[in-house]
């Protein structure tokens, strides 16, 4: 048998190789969709100095003045000097630390040359691109589309900017593209094995199900939410493994202990343009924003929020900074950082029965990501995951 007619018979009897299932828009968007409000600084870290971050691919700087945040591209118009390495030398603008170029904060217009004279035709005539945004629940918000921005309110949860919620936000940097970020967030699978073990979970006064039925989706508004699928037992048996998990009888019976009947979640997670993962639990909501920094990196974006004043709200931000910025947003997220940052993604796909949660995802992003002229749409798209 000749070596080529060889390879011809093993490449029959080898399983098909499995690509990604993802369209055209999706597969296209490495960089997120730029027609969104996006979070791009904490607002506790934009003072006197300006804060350079790259955000879907752009580098932008933003500064503080005149009581307000503003955005612009780090970048002089003049020979491409980072605006960030410049100076401020007048309320309201930057200086380029270069040649003195200097523009104005709103609208990016140069104001002045300052190795050119007062006279400097260079005045008026060059400007870097400025950003849209809006400070919000703590957080500095830019608009980085081409067209007129919508109401930040159309692109954000109220609980995330509404004053009468109390917000805690951490940010963390994930070595991975936001797509994997998100549809960890979404994936119906994954929780009942890689969270198993967290402390989260071992003090939650319940053994979570080894599995859930997945059921697929339906959007509810700006959201694509997840059906309530049958959950399985807390242990299974299965073939050649045996009885998993495996809880101690200590945990049995703490659990039995903690029992709560009907705390039930409302619902399952949801998803929302651009990049948001958003949890509804018994007294507070979690959004997580996966933010296109590159298209290796992403910017995660957790915002705590519960509807309390007060003296509710100081308890509630106690709680938060002694438990859950540490068991949540640390340890139990850390594990979804941990997995999204060794995912392979030129990997081939297999999907299984709890991928519907993914497929649904995909569709759902492909047909309902807006484009163009935001405030002219309503920024949901329209038809359904199917």
């Amino acid at each position: 048998m000749t070596e080529t007619a060889h390879e011809g018979q093993l490449a029959q009897s080898r399983p098909p190789r499995a690509g990604k299932a993802l369209g055209p828009r999706y597969q296209a968007a490495v960089l997120g969709f730029p027609d969104y409000w996006y979070p791009g600084v904490l607002s506790r870290h934009l003072g006197k100095k300006p804060v350079a971050i790259k955000l879907l691919g752009q580098n932008l700087v933003f500064f503080r003045a005149h009581g307000r945040a503003y955005a612009l591209r780090d970048l002089c118009a003049h020979r491409g000097m980072p605006l960030s390495y410049g100076t401020c030398l007048a309320e309201g603008t930057v200086t380029c630390g270069y040649h003195g170029w200097t523009y104005d904060l709103a609208t990016g217009k140069c104001v002045a040359a300052l190795t050119d004279g007062p006279d400097s035709p260079a005045v008026g005539r060059y400007a870097v691109k400025s950003y849209p945004v809006e400070e919000r629940g703590g957080i500095v918000f830019v608009y980085m589309g081409d067209g007129n921005p919508p109401p930040l309110e159309e692109d954000v949860p109220e609980e995330a900017i509404r004053p009468d919620w109390t917000q805690q936000v951490v940010v963390s940097v994930w070595r991975g593209n936001w797509r994997a970020a998100v549809e960890n967030g979404y994936d119906a699978g994954h929780a009942p094995y890689v969270h198993r073990n967290s402390l989260r979970w071992r003090t939650a006064g319940s053994l979570q199900p080894a599995w859930a039925t997945a059921v697929g989706s339906e959007v509810v508004g700006p959201y694509l939410r997840q059906k309530r699928g049958k959950p399985g037992p807390p242990e299974a048996d299965y073939p050649v493994i045996g009885r998993w998990p495996r809880h101690s009888w200590l945990r049995r019976f703490l659990a039995e202990v903690g029992k709560k009947p009907g705390r039930q979640r409302p619902y399952p997670n949801e998803f929302r343009l651009p990049c948001m993962i958003h949890n509804k639990y018994f007294y507070y909501t979690h959004i997580r924003w996966a933010v296109p920094v590159d298209e290796h990196t992403t910017r995660n974006f957790q915002v705590y929020a519960g509807h309390y004043q007060g003296t509710r709200s100081l308890a509630f931000s106690l709680h938060y900074w002694l438990w859950h910025r540490w068991v949540f947003h640390m340890q139990f997220n850390g594990q979804d950082e941990w997995i999204v940052e060794r995912l392979d993604p030129e990997a081939p796909e297999r999907l299984y029965r709890p991928d519907v949660s993914i497929r649904d995802l995909r569709r759902y992003v492909e047909s309902h990501a807006r484009t163009g002229d935001a405030a002219s749409s309503n920024g949901h798209g329209s038809g359904s995951p199917e």
